[in-house]
């Protein structure tokens, strides 16, 4: 007595045997032209391709063929150039740096740097150290006349009247001056760097800093220890 066959049921050695078949791979070029070459055996003797045809055909597929070559090479040296950025951001984690704007944090009476960038001449360059929170004015320094670039400065860490200013948070304020004309100028602050991350829209390494700010790597002019 034999036993009724099922559609579509495959025996375990079957199964296996399919699996150790080699995966379809993608069509090269010496495939291309074996496929072309019966494709010319098999052609119509009434009507056979023109060698035009042949080269043009031929020329396409070389085309297509050094574009994919292209693309696979970009994509890697793009991956490797995003890796590379990611382990030299890496690197600045715990590093100091100056940066515009920043809040910074003062114990009490501790002197802080920081540095003026001047785009032009100005007769006068004056410094303000601000509380975060109400903008008051804590301390002032006029610097005089400057020429264009960075300037440096520090503050001792006191007030208006001499003391150790409080505890607390602070900014950095600078204002130029050209003749009447007044305007502000950027003044940057030591800070650390606490994170790093990648924006893939833009391209580009971010690195957040003490007062929980993102900043990009390409802006930042002042790295140290």
């Amino acid at each position: 007595m034999s036993l009724p066959t099922i559609d579509g049921l495959k025996t375990i050695d079957q199964i296996r045997a399919e699996q150790r078949q080699p995966a379809v791979q993608d069509l090269d070029r010496n495939a291309f032209l074996r496929l072309f070459t019966t494709q010319l055996q098999n052609q119509n003797p009434l009507d056979p391709m023109k060698n035009e045809a042949f080269v043009a055909q031929l020329a396409q597929f070389s085309t297509l063929e050094a574009t994919t070559a292209m693309a696979d090479s970009f994509s890697d040296y793009y991956g490797g150039q995003q890796e590379e950025r990611m382990l030299r951001g890496a690197n600045l984690l715990g590093k100091q740096i100056f940066a515009p704007e920043v809040t910074m944090y003062q114990p009490g009476g501790v002197a802080l740097d920081g540095v003026v960038q001047l785009d032009q001449v100005v007769d006068n360059l004056k410094l303000y150290v601000v509380e975060a929170e109400t903008d008051r004015i804590i301390n002032q320094m006029d610097l005089g006349p400057q020429l264009a670039g960075e300037v440096a400065f520090g503050w001792s860490g006191g007030d208006l009247n001499g003391e150790a200013a409080p505890e607390g948070r602070y900014l950095f304020k600078a204002v130029g001056s050209i003749g009447q004309d007044a305007f502000d100028v950027p003044a940057m602050a030591q800070t650390k760097i606490t994170g790093v991350s990648w924006d893939e829209s833009l391209g580009e390494i971010f690195v957040e800093i003490d007062d929980g700010r993102e900043i990009a790597l390409s802006a930042i002019t002042h790295i140290s220890d």
